[in-house]
């Protein structure tokens, strides 16, 4: 994993919202595909640069990528650990992190041959036995993970199998030539699996691909739906306290600014112009596909508790982001981290426990006194004083608090809700989870 770096970009984090987060997290790990690793888009099959590009975006840091800007802007030392490669689903996710999975997976593009050539000149496969290890540990370091993936799952997965239809048909020949034609006359963007499809009518692929489609795209989107939550829950496994943030999928069709490798930044990409009618068209099919694509993401966030961040508005270079784009997901992850208050408060309290945001809720409310300016104590027991002083604060009573007699988890709860004061009952409601999360790990006989 390279080291850090400084790349100058156009698009401005907030001041504000890194220095809230500085030095919150200390062991920060990338997990996800091309996108989270940092691959650039004009690196093309007939450059010179087109293996560097693979060798140097798998399991690496790249310089520019969100990950690189996110470790430089809040990690004290601007480290961070690269585990994303470009490829990736929720396949070889499960496959990194499950033994069986490992052992059973028979997917037919498990580790797609479209890069395994360049991982070979390396001498292992990117699911190598000693990566594999590396990666679950990794995860079980981390206090910070970001896993952006999914992309795969759709849009690469169905490009791979249209390609492999192309050959069975022989007609690969045919394929590109008419792909070389209309780039020349019409300057299309082949990145989208509209264009692909258009391309093989011509090549006179396309009842093959009738047939093969439908079946590719149940599987593609049926293994992504199915493998989400089982992903998540073996990362959680790993390390249940870690701070997780899951990037969802966005509308690529924002184009930015070409950027060579080494980070100095291109020329502008010319859009593809289209009419009023045919952009509101795309504008809908886009986000009716995000809204398919991004929902076990989202469910998922409330299931487990981890954080969803909604990186539409990056500026994107064909599929992938462009410097700008990436400084902006940086930013948006930055912004959706939680309050680092109570964390640098506590001893005893990690962000990504099960009760953090009720520590915070209430400490910063002043609802309950920890046991100290260094512990909470997350396993004591609360007494009937700490409860006073609790029901003092949201009713603007004065009972007395100096009663050190334990008290149950379940007369607090009770005497919450039978509460008739309105005064403070807002907040109260607010902090309600804090008898179902907190005062369940405390110890009350």
């Amino acid at each position: 994993m390279l080291s850090g770096s400084v790349l100058c970009f156009a698009y401005e984090l907030d001041e504000d919202e890194v220095a809230k987060h500085k030095g919150q997290y200390s062991n920060y790990v990338l997990l996800g595909d091309s996108i989270a690793s940092g691959y650039r888009d004009e690196m093309s099959d007939n450059d010179s640069a087109f293996d560097e590009a693979y060798n140097e975006t798998t399991y690496y840091r790249v310089p520019g990528s969100y990950a690189d800007v996110l470790a430089n802007a809040i990690i004290d030392d601007g480290s961070m650990t690269a585990f994303a490669a470009p490829g990736f689903r929720t396949i070889e996710i499960r496959y990194m992190l499950e033994d069986d999975y490992a052992a059973e997976c028979d997917d037919e593009y498990l580790f797609h041959p479209s890069q395994l050539y360049v991982y070979e000149d390396y001498g292992y496969l990117p699911g190598d036995e000693r990566i594999r290890q590396a990666y679950q540990q990794a995860i079980k370091d981390a206090d910070l993970i970001t896993l952006g993936v999914g992309g795969n799952d759709w849009g690469a997965y169905l490009g791979w199998v249209i390609s492999d239809v192309l050959e069975e048909e022989n007609v690969a020949d045919e394929y590109m030539q008419k792909v070389q034609e209309i780039l020349e006359s019409n300057n299309l963007d082949i990145s989208s699996i509209e264009s692909l499809v258009e391309i093989a009518h011509y090549a006179g692929a396309i009842p093959a691909l009738l047939k093969a489609l439908p079946t590719a795209l149940s599987y593609g989107l049926g293994t992504f739906y199915e493998n989400w939550d089982i992903m998540i829950q073996d990362i959680y496994d790993l390390n249940p306290d870690v701070t997780l943030v899951v990037l969802g999928m966005s509308d690529t069709s924002a184009k930015g600014s070409y950027f060579d490798y080494d980070g100095v930044e291109g020329g502008p990409v010319e859009a593809d112009e289209q009419s009023e009618e045919a952009a509101a068209i795309t504008s809908y099919i886009v986000d009716l596909i995000l809204s398919v694509a991004n929902k076990p993401m989202i469910d998922g966030a409330e299931k487990f508790g981890y954080i969803y961040v909604d990186t539409d508005g990056a500026t994107y270079v064909d599929s992938h982001p462009d410097a700008d784009g990436h400084a902006f997901i940086a930013e948006k992850i930055i912004e959706a981290l939680p309050d680092v208050n109570i964390s640098k408060q506590f001893d005893d309290v990690k962000i990504g426990n099960v009760y953090y945001n009720d520590v915070e809720y209430a400490v910063l409310n002043g609802i309950i006194a920890p046991a100290s300016e260094t512990v909470f104590d997350t396993e004591g027991a609360l007494t009937k004083g700490q409860q006073a002083a609790a029901f003092n604060t949201v009713n603007g009573t004065d009972n007395d608090t100096s009663d050190d007699e334990e008290t149950t988890v379940l007369s607090f709860a009770l005497d919450i809700l039978s509460s008739s004061s309105s005064k403070g009952f807002t907040g109260v409601l607010n902090g309600l989870s804090l008898s179902l999360n907190l005062l369940a790990d405390k110890n009350f006989e």
